[in-house]
């Protein structure tokens, strides 16, 4: 397998997996504020938008430690 086919098949994985992780945040978190946020409930959408916030975060942060170790040399 070429190294451009690696990297296309690896791009195509991180793209996959950046809209299931997504698309899950919106359905849990997002739709959770959005309902709190139309019954104009202010403590139920304030803790939504927290645990949205957190959800987005811990995503970046997964993101960025599988990145790191997809990208270390098999030797390090």
């Amino acid at each position: 397998m070429s190294k451009q086919s690696h990297a296309g098949e690896e791009s195509y994985s991180i793209e996959h997996w950046a809209m299931n992780r997504a698309h899950q945040i919106v359905i849990h978190q997002g739709m959770s504020l959005v309902e709190a946020a139309q019954c104009l409930d202010y403590k139920r959408t304030n803790a939504n938008t927290y645990a949205l916030r957190k959800a987005i975060m811990d995503c970046l942060v997964e993101a960025l430690t599988q990145g790191a170790r997809t990208s270390s040399p098999a030797g390090e």
